[in-house]
């Protein structure tokens, strides 16, 4: 990639350099303390959780995401090799499809559809604006190969019709381990062990509105 000389015109105010660094501050703060924000909001959502038929209506939705991230996962080679194959020949953001349903159906499991409608809208968004910053850094890793990909396979929408440059690979479990799923895999089927304890001996506890 060319240098720009010092003092060239890059079409970026100051403004906008001081508005892409607060949000970046603000990224890695959210990031560092990623593990208890989540433990806190899944204990929260957990409180929710009281009606089996609820229970028995998300599970499945949230297997169905984790199993998707399980095949992505098993294809997948982060910035060592650019990936097209399995579910990367169909949609080009494929751990993000598994994890929105994985999440989605611990949400239907409340039976609240104002959680469950605030879930999707702030999903949308954080799914849209990480993803826009993850596909303009694999731009530049694996420019020109990314662009051409990205003319046929949608961000989030999957298509039956393979790229035509795809590769055909069976699942890599060396690569599942390596990119930490079957940890997220076991912990997925412990949380829905406590969910479903605790919705069978504790369904008269929990908050509601």
């Amino acid at each position: 990639m060319e240098e720009l000389p010092v003092g060239s015109t890059t079409g970026q105010s100051a403004d906008g350099v001081l508005i892409e660094g607060t949000h970046e501050k603000v990224r890695r703060t959210i990031t560092s303390y990623r593990v208890p924000l989540v433990t806190l909001g899944a204990l929260a959502v957990i409180m929710f959780m009281h009606d089996k038929r609820a229970f028995l209506y998300g599970m499945p939705v949230t297997l169905f995401g984790e199993l998707i991230q399980v095949w992505a996962a098993s294809q997948l080679h982060k910035d060592q090799h650019f990936t097209v194959s399995g579910p990367y020949s169909h949609v080009r953001n494929p751990m993000y499809t598994g994890r929105f349903f994985m999440s989605l159906g611990f949400f239907i499991m409340t039976g609240n559809l104002w959680l469950i409608a605030a879930f999707v809208i702030l999903f949308a968004a954080y799914g849209q604006m990480r993803v826009a910053r993850e596909e303009r850094r694999l731009e530049v890793i694996f420019a020109p190969h990314y662009q051409h990909y990205c003319s046929e396979i949608n961000r989030w929408v999957p298509r039956l019709k393979p790229y035509s440059r795809s590769e055909a690979k069976n699942a890599n479990w060396s690569q599942v381990r390596y990119n930490n799923e079957h940890l997220i895999f076991a912990g997925v089927v412990a949380v829905l062990f406590i969910v479903f304890l605790r919705i069978e001996y504790f369904p008269n506890y929990y908050w509601g509105f």
